[in-house]
């Protein structure tokens, strides 16, 4: 893997001590393949390895110009996004976890990404936020999806054929980790994506999706950056998405 690639990887905070305790799996992973990562916030700069600096608005939202310094995004886990955003009251989602300035910067990053064909990665609450980013909406609160505190939870997965998903992984049955408590169905999934892998024992419960009008967008409702925990074949995801960056 080559060091030329930058991706960017929104947070909810861009101090050294929140990114230590809650982005630091996501960076891992890309240091791991050689990539250089720069931690995209809605209350500090961002900070590109040439020394450029994007300063947040008040609203939390970089300029766009930065997506032409990076080769790819990762919208990464978190809270809750705010039902508002697609056309919902309050009927689960849990609003202690919101953040609208953190809202406003990842929607407004995904909608640009998108319409740039820039590769983009959305990892659990970033797989919910890159549906309503392309028009979709959100299931708010469904049972049995989320770990307890003092252990991590896992499922399996069925891949659906045809997709470049099941190309990528090359396996039909996948087993991840669990941790959400919101998730998407056919209902809420936006009209430009694709259904990639359904959940056991919810096969109604998109657990992936994907888009087949873009050079590489994936939304995965797992987390595979923390591979640590998790079998080899979700290496593979993060080395299509990192060749898709070239």
């Amino acid at each position: 893997m080559t060091t030329a690639r930058v991706i960017g990887v929104t947070t909810k905070h861009g101090t050294p001590e929140w990114v230590q305790k809650n982005t630091i799996n996501y960076l891992n992973a890309l240091a791991a393949r050689g990539v250089t990562a720069v931690v995209l916030s809605p209350d500090a700069p961002a900070v590109l390895p040439d020394g450029a600096v994007y300063e947040p608005d008040a609203q939390g939202r970089l300029p766009k110009e930065i997506l032409t310094r990076l080769d790819g995004l990762i919208l990464s886990g978190g809270g809750d996004v705010h039902p508002r955003y697609f056309n919902q009251p309050l009927a689960g989602a849990e609003e202690e976890s919101i953040s609208l300035q953190r809202d406003e910067l990842e929607l407004t990053l995904a909608q640009q990404a998108l319409a740039a064909d820039l590769p983009l990665f959305g990892i659990c609450r970033g797989c919910q936020v890159l549906n309503v980013a392309a028009g979709g909406g959100m299931v708010q609160h469904l049972p049995g999806h989320r770990s307890p505190e003092d252990r991590t939870a896992m499922h399996d997965v069925d891949v659906i054929t045809g997709t470049r998903f099941r190309s990528i992984v090359g396996e039909r049955v996948v087993p991840v980790n669990t941790f959400h408590h919101q998730g998407i169905d056919l209902a809420t999934l936006a009209p430009a994506l694709v259904p990639a892998a359904t959940a056991q024992p919810d096969p109604w419960l998109l657990e992936a999706f994907e888009s087949a009008h873009h050079r590489w967008v994936l939304g995965v409702q797992w987390h595979p950056e923390r591979l640590f925990e998790l079998a080899g074949v979700h290496a593979r995801i993060w080395d299509s998405f990192l060749s898709a960056c070239l």
